[in-house]
């Protein structure tokens, strides 16, 4: 009836399988998990590979990474069963019930979506504050925030997809750089007319990233989104469903771009000090954020 499909790039997921395991078990259902190792150290593979002994667990080890799209791919072409649960490897259980909340749309061609959520306390080394500030502040949604926009708030964590659905879609192979295949997915959903829906039953987001390396993913996120765009697998009309495309577009509809630019470049210095420092602001990293695809955008000259 489900599969539980989890890529796995260096990280210790045996707490998290063992988890999923014994609500499925419970819940009576025919159940495999899948867990498929996308070229991890050796250490990491060494932890999680006794999880494949559990029953109705495979664990998988990939000589080569492969990234995250295909590797979501080749999950959904390894199933079993025709209702498809996946989540991200840095997850935690937030619930005892976390597999029954999902069983009734099993076998509904919709995709549904559980959501993602944040450990209250923040985390004790500041290093790590900024992601976990970003995870509260725009990830941490509750069901009823996300139904307001389904497509615009679809994230790869925590979601659920009948296989026929997802072997239409697919995610983009093609995509080798970090960064908004997710965005992708979700635009392709909408363009097919697979309807999300968004549900109360959350992961913890418990893989944070210190506060240089979540700067870099980010930039190197708003680089990969902009060859999307320039490639047209994102279309013009999708812009309003990304919000800095969005906020780009504010500033260009004004001719304030090369303002906006000589402006960062003059509070630049203070604004990586917010980024960097112990108590980083949601404002500090939109206005990176805005830097970023500025001149990503004048340098490449991409029309938008």
């Amino acid at each position: 009836m489900l599969s539980i499909l989890i890529p796995v790039y260096n990280f210790n997921v045996v707490k998290l399988v063992t988890e999923l395991h014994r609500q499925a078990t419970k819940t009576g259902i025919p159940f495999e998990i899948i867990i498929l190792d996308d070229c991890s150290s050796s250490l990491l593979r060494d932890q999680n590979k006794d999880i494949g002994n559990l029953p109705d667990v495979r664990f998988y080890e990939l000589e080569k990474n492969i990234g995250r799209s295909r590797i979501r791919n080749r999950l959904a072409e390894m199933s079993v069963y025709q209702s498809l649960l996946f989540m991200d490897c840095d997850s935690e259980v937030a619930c005892d019930n976390y597999i029954e909340k999902y069983l009734p749309y099993c076998h509904h061609e919709i995709v549904v979506c559980g959501g993602n959520i944040y450990h209250s306390d923040p985390p004790e080394d500041p290093e790590y504050q900024l992601r976990w500030l970003y995870g509260i502040h725009r990830e941490q949604k509750p069901a009823a925030i996300r139904n307001l926009n389904p497509y615009r708030s679809f994230m790869t964590n925590n979601f659920l997809i009948s296989k026929s659905v997802f072997l239409k879609i697919k995610f983009d192979e093609t995509i080798v750089q970090y960064g908004h295949e997710d965005t992708l997915f979700g635009l392709e959903l909408k363009k097919n007319g697979i309807k999300i829906k968004h549900i109360d039953n959350p992961l913890y987001h418990i893989g944070l990233e210190i506060s240089m390396e979540f700067l870099k993913k980010t930039s190197s996120a708003i680089e990969n989104l902009l060859i999307l765009l320039k490639e047209g697998k994102i279309q013009k009309t999708d812009i309003r469903d990304i919000r800095l495309l969005r906020a780009y577009g504010m500033i260009r509809k004004y001719r304030m771009v090369k303002s906006y630019l000589a402006f960062y470049n003059l509070i630049s210095n203070s604004v990586m000090r917010n980024l960097l420092g112990h108590n980083p602001g949601m404002f500090a990293f939109e206005l990176y954020k805005l830097s970023i695809i500025s001149s990503l955008i004048a340098k490449n000259k991409i029309a938008i």
